[in-house]
């Protein structure tokens, strides 16, 4: 399946939304000409049955093109307040398909377009935040952090409890995936208050998604299935697909941690069959390294390898340096059990490299177990010592119970 199948269906949904029908057809016969039918004959000769491996990921030129041309005809069709909430929802749509640049565009487009103007707050706050989102999957977290406070200033200006939570959680998820799991809880903390006074299906559901992470990171298996299935049971009752792949992705890494192999693929599987149904780039992207990483594990390295190709493909395309780190690092241990132990090596410090850059300390913890592995495999005594102690540091700093016990073991 490809991206570029789904733009005219996208298109569809985008001009049935926010045009009349005579707008419509204006639009269609102006400006995309015959584009829309070449593109929905395209998509009825693809099978659906298409193997995992044979998904792309291009730069869907055309959907950016048709973009750029739908702006130019809503601006003059549309009221103000309406034509901004086209371009947030069109930044939603470009973020979800990885074309990071484009979303960014769109929202410095609405910021420059309300900025001063008290009317439009909300919108400002919304662009503010849809940023702080893109820049956190880009591991841009400066960016990301300056964007989300201002959000949360505008949201709080005008008594928005749920725009204030929606703050709050993605705060908690930056730092979650920095590995500073304390101000991550903080900020789910932060962001369950304000649902005392807006309680929305979807921000509840997005706050079980984070507990559920941190729950099985912390070794809290039961805890995290627990907070997933309960987020997995709110986003099937508003149907998103994005969220629903998201959850069946994390549920596959708690079954990891448990070492059940077998129902982790069965959760990855469902998680890529919903993300490339949806052309949701970064779900499918860290579903492929995470059945990477499984078959790793089980010593399928032909399987491993034809999987980190494609995650390393997805990841160099929309820029998510946390999992091209996270790639180099099942990388270095697929060589390591392959017993070549001088490659291993440069996998994995380069793992590392990547990680204290972006200062993910959850993921160089758990580089430094690997390396700590690799090096005792090869008697360097010193620096599997050394690797072994400053992953434990991190770990007990977290409470990640399983992940103490078994470095412990190693290092005795």
């Amino acid at each position: 399946m490809n991206i570029k199948i789904k733009s005219a269906e996208v298109l569809e949904e985008i001009l049935k939304d926010f045009f009349s029908p005579r707008d419509i057809n204006e639009f269609k016969k102006n400006f995309l000409s015959s584009s829309l039918k070449k593109s929905r004959q395209s998509s009825e000769s693809v099978s659906e049955g298409k193997v995992q491996l044979d998904f792309e990921l291009p730069t869907d030129f055309n959907l950016i093109t048709k973009i750029d041309l739908l702006i130019t005809f809503s601006a003059d069709k549309l009221p103000k307040i309406k034509f901004l909430e086209l371009l947030l929802f069109l930044s939603h749509t470009t973020s979800s398909a990885g074309e990071f640049a484009t979303a960014i565009d769109l929202n410095k487009k609405i910021i420059k377009q309300t900025k001063n103007n008290s009317l439009l707050k909300n919108i400002a706050a919304n662009a503010y935040l849809s940023l702080g989102e893109i820049y956190s999957r880009q591991a841009q977290w400066e960016d990301s952090f300056s964007s989300i406070k201002k959000a949360y200033s505008l949201f709080k200006e005008l008594n928005d409890s749920k725009g204030c939570a929606n703050s709050e959680n993605l705060l908690g998820t930056i730092y979650g995936d920095m590995g500073n799991l304390k101000r991550a809880v903080a900020h789910f903390e932060s962001g369950i208050a304000y649902l005392d006074e807006s309680v929305d299906i979807s921000l509840t559901g997005k706050i079980e998604i984070n507990l559920g992470i941190i729950n099985n990171i912390q070794g809290n298996y039961h805890s995290a299935l627990s907070y997933l299935k309960r987020a997995l049971v709110n986003f099937q009752k508003i149907s998103e697909p994005g969220r629903i792949a998201e959850i069946r992705h994390n549920m596959g890494m708690v079954f990891i941690k448990q070492a059940d192999y077998t129902r982790a693929l069965v959760e990855f599987d469902h998680a890529l069959e919903t993300a490339i149904k949806g052309s949701f780039a970064q779900t499918i992207g860290i579903a492929y390294l995470s059945k990477a990483f499984v078959y790793a594990l089980m010593k399928d390295f032909r399987l491993s390898e034809a999987y980190l190709n494609k995650a390393m493909e997805i990841s160099y395309k929309i820029n998510d340096r946390l999992s091209i780190a996270e790639v180099y690092k099942v990388r270095g241990i697929m060589q390591r059990e392959n017993r070549n132990f001088d490659t291993a090596e440069n996998y994995l410090l380069t793992s590392l490299r990547i990680n204290r850059e972006l200062d993910n300390k959850l993921n160089e913890a758990e580089t430094q177990t690997e390396l700590g592995i690799l090096y005792k495999l090869t008697k360097k005594n010193k620096q599997s010592h050394n690797a072994f102690k400053a992953a434990l540091e991190y770990f007990q700093k977290i409470g990640a119970a399983s992940e103490i016990t078994k470095i412990e073991e190693l290092l005795t």
